[in-house]
């Protein structure tokens, strides 16, 4: 039986958290007096993997109040006392309510909180995380004897599955330390044995530039470390002036004051980035999560954390901007597509809420613009973006922090599993990017086919137009004016087209008739049927020279 559990693990596939939702309302309903709206939810391009929810309009009050933490004005339609059953009423709610949820998801700190996830998709989501979490972590720390938890740090990330408590050493207890346990990824390809053996090489890596931990671990459903906590909290809350230990979607959504910071840190603290990312490749430990949040500065010095988010197979922090972009389908690309976002974010105080940026804001540093146009224009994700050491040649980072110390050792089988699990995550990126272009492929098709169709429609008007036109002039041509009554009673009487002469009137005595038919032919009209038109004109327009010659009958 433990055999067969085993492989189940192995093919056990996590969700992927950072995969957007698309919503669209397609109908209501009346359900016992209250109007149900029918929405359709699909996850990433996809388009089998779609549900329908059914949400009344309470629902949406229940959500707005969820996400007020966030301090932003959403543009929830307003309630109705009287009428709201009125089909124009609906119409219009139902267009406002559309709204309202594509400027959630257009934010991607409010698309990816728990209040949303849990209203989109309540079959993913409906279970409590922090009761498992804190039922998994009580009884990882049973067999530690020289831990012991404090209090649960309650929604202080942006990962759904990813809990923090605070712990303490019984031997040292005046030591802050927090424990961070999470489940597993989606790019977890490493067996049990395999991952204890790399995180246990990860638990001995010393880098300047890397933080250190106290304890790494892992079990069955996930795993979990231990490092020292740090008061200040991460360069993001340095930059959004938040408190550390405040609820992600309150410290982050809104903040009263962002700043850049000055151009030399942000040279110096660019630079320390590159050398501990090179660091990581070179021996061959796949990240891919560099963000603000995982950036740490202890006495100036920088300290990457989150080192083991990918051994355990945990999706990036801003892989939905690049899954858009072929050329991004490395770790090492990843890592420097990341670095783009945070060289950003220090320089100008705000983050980047889009895969690319071709124009700049005019305050950019001279010397920190070609290297934001190098990583975050789209010519460069269409062609290809620099390597670490491509970057760390520029003269902006020539700097060579101190880089003594450094130790990361591996068995050569350990080395080669993480090698290969490093190339399937590779290739599940490059995997999903097919699927994104494959939809951005159907979405063009049909916009082409809506717009051949609309011309269609455009063309048949236009025809029907034209051949109104065309009858109401052969009407007035005939002397049959629209605006002629058919009545006997009428008081006026219509002698020639377009003109109207009261019945009072004498009318004039008609011209004589002449045979000069070069000027009288052109000057009299005579009203013709279609029949005789077309026997005068082929009788007009006959020519004798066309005629072919037969052979004489014997």
């Amino acid at each position: 039986m433990a055999v067969f559990e085993k492989e189940f693990r192995k093919r056990k596939i996590y969700l992927d958290d950072t995969i957007p939702l698309h919503c669209t309302f397609l109908n209501v309903q009346n359900i016992h007096g209250h109007i149900e709206y029918i929405i359709r939810v699909q996850r990433g391009p996809t388009t089998t993997d779609a549900w329908h929810i059914y949400k009344r309009y309470n629902d949406f009050v229940n959500l707005h109040h969820a996400l007020q933490p966030s301090s932003l004005s959403l543009p929830l339609p307003p309630k109705k006392l009287i009428g709201n059953f009125d089909k124009e009423f609906i119409a219009e709610r139902q267009a406002g309510l559309q709204k309202y949820i594509n400027y959630i998801l257009m934010n991607p700190i409010l698309a990816s909180s728990l209040p949303v996830k849990r209203f989109l998709d309540p079959d993913n989501y409906s279970s409590s995380f922090q009761e498992t979490a804190l039922q998994h972590v009580s009884m990882a720390l049973r067999g530690e004897l020289d831990y012991e938890m404090v209090k649960a740090l309650s929604d202080i990330g942006w990962r759904l599955r990813k809990h923090y408590f605070q712990v303490k050493k019984r031997s040292n207890p005046k030591e802050e330390l927090i424990l961070s346990w999470v489940e597993y990824g989606p790019d977890k390809y490493l067996n049990d044995k395999e991952l204890h053996a790399v995180l246990k090489g990860l638990a001995t890596l010393q880098h300047p530039n890397i933080g250190g931990v106290e304890m790494l671990t892992c079990h069955d459903a996930g795993g979990y470390v231990v490092r020292r906590l740090n008061s200040e909290g991460s360069l993001r809350d340095t930059i959004c002036h938040c408190k550390p230990r405040q609820t992600f979607l309150k410290k982050y959504s809104n903040p009263k004051l962002r700043c850049a910071l000055p151009l030399p840190q942000v040279v110096f603290i660019s630079t320390q980035i590159l050398h501990g990312l090179r660091f990581l490749h070179e021996k061959g430990i796949p990240y891919g999560h560099l963000h603000l949040g995982n950036i740490m500065l202890e006495n100036d010095v920088v300290k990457l954390v989150e080192i083991e988010n990918g051994v355990l197979g945990l999706p990036s922090f801003y892989r939905p901007f690049f899954m858009q972009h072929r050329k991004i389908s490395s770790l090492e690309a990843v890592d420097v597509y990341c670095f783009g976002h945070v060289l950003y974010e220090m320089t100008f105080g705000n983050p980047l809420h889009e895969s690319v940026c071709d124009n700049l804001p005019p305050n950019c540093p001279p010397i920190i613009r070609p290297v934001l146009e190098s990583i975050l224009s789209s010519g460069a994700c269409k062609s290809g973006m620099p390597s670490l050491e491509m970057l760390l040649a520029l003269p902006v980072f020539s700097a060579k922090p101190a880089t003594d110390h450094c130790y990361f050792k591996l068995s050569s089988h350990t080395r080669d599993a993480l090698k290969d699990a490093c190339h399937q995550t590779d290739a599940r990126i490059k995997d999903e990017q097919k699927k994104v272009r494959h939809q951005k492929r159907l979405v063009k098709m049909q916009e082409v086919l809506n717009s051949e169709e609309d011309n269609k429609k455009d063309r048949k008007k236009h025809k029907v137009k034209r051949e109104e036109k065309h009858v109401e002039g052969t009407m007035n041509g005939n002397g049959l004016s629209p605006e002629r009554s058919d009545s006997p009673n009428s008081t006026s009487t219509a002698t020639s087209a377009g003109t109207i002469t009261p019945p009072s009137a004498v009318p004039p005595p008609p011209p004589p008739l002449t045979l000069n038919l070069t000027t009288q032919v052109e000057a009299v009209h005579i009203p013709q049927d279609d029949s005789r038109t077309a026997l005068l004109g082929s009788i007009c327009n006959f020519n004798k020279a066309s005629l072919r010659r037969t052979k004489p009958v014997a």
